[in-house]
């Protein structure tokens, strides 16, 4: 009797399905909660937690370096003007070169979209992979979430991402994830099954 039921619960299990949507815009505004860690020439590191520090910035900043972004994660080109904004930037206020900056947004309901320009059947838009003037920066993304979204991505360098006393900029995009249930009514094989164990009660309330 009991496998009976079991077997029931798992087919409505199965035939509910969870739909993972994304907002395209993310503002350093809405980033928060996201961790943020840098690692130093000298082997020390730091880390801090995202905030909100206007309607559309934020970020993390304390007395030896910080981070901040105003905008739209994604950023904007101003041909025109050649001015790409909505960019991160990465200061470094101490003595000591920082190497590199890992951003752990999945936790915080985050992802980045690492693909440029690429529109993805999933759902999140044209993304950025992570660009920078720092010709030595390069991106590497963990946490795979799915196709080419990712729950963390960390920016490195063989000599120094933002020198002492010196700041780097970047762009890369973020969307963040929006998850939708739907569960719809027992159909088909799962109809059948419920069918069979109520079958199965009435014959044990027989006997």
């Amino acid at each position: 009797m009991k496998k009976y039921l079991l077997l029931c619960f798992i087919t409505l299990f199965l035939s509910a399905k969870a739909q993972a949507s994304f907002i395209h815009e993310v503002s350093g505004a809405d980033m928060a909660g996201i961790l943020v860690e840098v690692a130093f020439a000298d082997g020390t590191t730091d880390s801090g937690v995202w905030v909100a520090m206007s309607p559309t910035a934020g970020g993390y900043i304390n007395g030896l370096w910080g981070i901040r972004l105003d905008g739209d994660s994604h950023g904007v080109l101003d041909n025109a003007n050649n001015i790409l904004s909505g960019m991160f930037v990465l200061v470094n206020n101490g003595n000591t070169d920082i190497m590199s900056l890992t951003l752990r947004a999945f936790n915080a309901g985050f992802v980045f979209d690492s693909q440029t320009d690429d529109i993805m059947l999933n759902g999140s838009g044209t993304g950025r992979g992570m660009y920078s003037a720092n010709p030595s920066a390069v991106a590497n993304y963990t946490d795979l979430y799915m196709d080419e979204l990712y729950g963390t991505m960390m920016i490195s360098s063989t000599r120094a991402l933002a020198e002492a006393g010196n700041r780097v900029a970047f762009v890369t995009d973020i969307d963040a994830i929006a998850i939708t249930q739907d569960i719809p009514a027992p159909t088909g094989v799962a109809f059948s099954l419920l069918f069979l164990a109520a079958t199965r009660l009435t014959r044990n309330a027989r006997v």
